[in-house]
């Protein structure tokens, strides 16, 4: 598992909070693997007090210096464009954050996740060819910081990075894999059919989850093995590491991307999930989809 976390103020190792999900999950399972600190951009935590300050001091504070650490002044920036919309797209802090990333100071992989997760709030195309990089970077935080931001920018720039987020599906990191797969649906590029065709045979569920409903998403139905399986409660069942919630996501997830497909061979299935599953969202998921698949004919 992917955690992030950061300094406190005896040299300890604190745990950042997360706070909303900064891509849009469409039809994808949340990364099961990965914690919500690290889905999300990081919320102030107790050690360090809140300042209201602009984009750039907080940058002048990165590589220059101030009341922060570079690492806390990088925080803080993340932080703050988490929650202001203002800067969204906006050209010139995308280019100083990406000169922030090229200081010495960004030889801190802490610095660098919390400057990645702030390029990814302000959603510059140009921020592309930046984080691509970074998708190679010798910290797993990072590179999976580096995944985050391009589903911020989202299709079509990020669409450029496919070739090097389909190389991710081998990462050591299941977290990053995780990701990795669910990014590469999300951008809707067929170019990564082969290889999320490949990670329908990892050895975590997370990830072949993940592909079976990216490669959907893509309009092919390779992983519908997969998808059948994850709307079978006795499947998930021998996954214990999975919440009730988790449960509940994978099962919506595939359920819809069974709907994409018009897999007309799990319609038995899809009706006894309707009939009989006991949470009311997922029921509910497929009588929508056994809708969808009747008025196609």
């Amino acid at each position: 598992m992917t955690d992030t976390t950061v300094p406190g103020p005896d040299g300890s190792e604190e745990k950042a909070e997360s706070s909303r999900l900064q891509v849009a999950m469409g039809f994808f399972i949340l990364p099961l693997l990965i914690a919500l600190g690290a889905v999300a951009v990081f919320l102030l935590f107790g050690v360090i007090a809140h300042e209201d300050k602009p984009a750039a001091e907080y940058l002048a504070e990165v590589t220059g210096g101030g009341i922060n650490e570079p690492w806390q002044a990088a925080f803080h920036l993340a932080q703050m464009l988490a929650v202001d919309d203002s800067l969204r797209g906006d050209e010139d802090t995308a280019n100083a954050i990406a000169r922030a990333l090229e200081h010495r100071n960004a030889e801190n992989p802490q610095v660098r996740q919390f400057l990645v997760l702030a390029l990814g709030s302000v959603g510059h195309p140009s921020s592309v060819e930046v984080l691509v990089p970074l998708l190679d970077d010798e910290d797993s935080d990072v590179r999976l910081k580096a995944l985050m931001a391009l589903g911020n920018i989202g299709a079509p720039a990020s669409s450029a990075a496919v070739p090097e987020v389909a190389d991710l599906l081998d990462d050591e990191d299941v977290g990053i894999r995780t990701y990795a797969a669910y990014l590469l649906g999300m951008l809707e590029d067929e170019a990564a059919v082969g290889s999320l065709t490949v990670a329908l045979n990892d050895a975590a569920f997370p990830v072949r989850g993940n592909a079976a409903v990216a490669l959907a998403r893509l309009g092919n139905d390779a992983g519908l093995d997969e998808l059948r399986k994850m709307i079978d409660r006795t499947y998930l069942g021998d996954h214990p590491d999975l919440s009730p919630q988790q449960q509940q996501d994978a099962m919506i997830a595939a359920i819809q991307a069974l709907g994409i497909i018009d897999a007309r061979e799990a319609r038995e299935q899809l009706q006894n999930v309707h009939e009989n599953d006991p949470d009311l969202r997922v029921r509910e998921t497929a009588r929508l989809v056994l809708a969808e698949m009747h008025d196609r004919g």
